[in-house]
């Protein structure tokens, strides 16, 4: 084997081995409870108590805001993330949720 060879070998095994960021790395993600309601948010599914809802796409604001779309008419808002706390609102009702990080 050719030493560029062993080299381009030994980069490929190198780079299988770090931690790749997974999309699941936004600021939302995790396990939350909102106005006494236990939540779930990573970048695939929205869970409330035991029913889960596929997330189809994230966009993140200029704000740092992420909208959350389940479906094309329905979507959940969230905002004034920190590392403790965000603000949960949905296209399916007016009110906003104060959520907290379990």
């Amino acid at each position: 084997m050719t030493l560029a060879r062993l080299v381009a070998v030994s980069l490929l095994l190198a780079a299988s081995c770090l931690p790749v960021r997974a999309q699941e790395d936004y600021p939302f993600t995790g396990e939350w409870e909102c106005d006494g309601a236990p939540f779930v948010f990573t970048s695939t599914v929205y869970s409330i108590g035991d029913e889960s809802f596929n997330v189809q796409e994230v966009q993140e604001g200029t704000d740092g805001s992420y909208t959350l779309f389940l479906s094309d008419e329905v979507y959940i808002y969230l905002s004034a993330i920190t590392a403790d706390t965000l603000d949960f609102s949905s296209s399916e009702s007016d009110r906003t949720l104060s959520c907290r990080r379990y």
